[in-house]
């Protein structure tokens, strides 16, 4: 009994190694356009903080402008950051209940838990859509930045996490015909 734990626990190690050495060889173009931006969007935010905290150190003042853009920055890093976590499976998941179902019970439970969170997403994805109608009336006090465009982020973070899902769910209910697990 021991042994076949041990078995399927190194079975289940070499398949999750394997999903990360495959979702680390992705070299698509819009991979490195997404990753290139994501390191652009940090690296100027960092810049930009930095120069912020010497001028406050040496100067005593600061650059409004700076502040402003760190901060929109940093919201889409954060977003862009959301989309590589669904991409690269390190989100947080609770998959406690269907690891221990088998069969057409752990795939109908799966397939219930997924179409909730497409539910949830569409319903962010429209209440998102209407935030962002709303503050693309107001402008930025430094950068005069329409803040539709900051929020913009918002609806990307969420539609692409959401084909993500879908993918992700249909490429796991093959997987799970095959007799796999996902």
């Amino acid at each position: 009994m021991e042994k076949e734990l041990s078995k399927q626990e190194n079975s289940s190690e070499k398949v999750i190694i394997a999903e990360i050495e495959k979702g680390n060889n992705k070299t698509g173009v819009v991979d490195k356009i997404f990753k290139g931006s994501m390191i652009l969007f940090l690296s100027a935010m960092v810049i930009f903080v930095f120069i912020n905290a010497i001028m406050r150190y040496i100067f005593k003042t600061s650059i409004p402008v700076s502040e402003e853009y760190a901060r929109f920055l940093f919201m889409w890093t954060v977003f862009l950051g959301v989309i590589a976590a669904f991409q690269d499976k390190s989100h947080v998941s609770v998959t406690i209940l269907i690891d221990h179902l088998n069969g057409k019970v752990k795939k109908a439970v799966y397939v219930i838990g997924q179409l909730i969170t497409v539910v949830t997403m569409i319903l962010l994805i429209i209440g998102g859509a209407k935030y962002t109608l709303s503050a693309s009336t107001y402008k930025s006090v430094a950068t005069g930045i329409n803040y539709g465009i900051i929020v913009s982020g918002f609806l990307i973070m969420i539609a692409g996490s959401t084909v993500i899902i879908i993918k992700d769910t249909f490429r796991n209910l093959k997987e799970m015909d095959k007799g796999g697990t996902y």
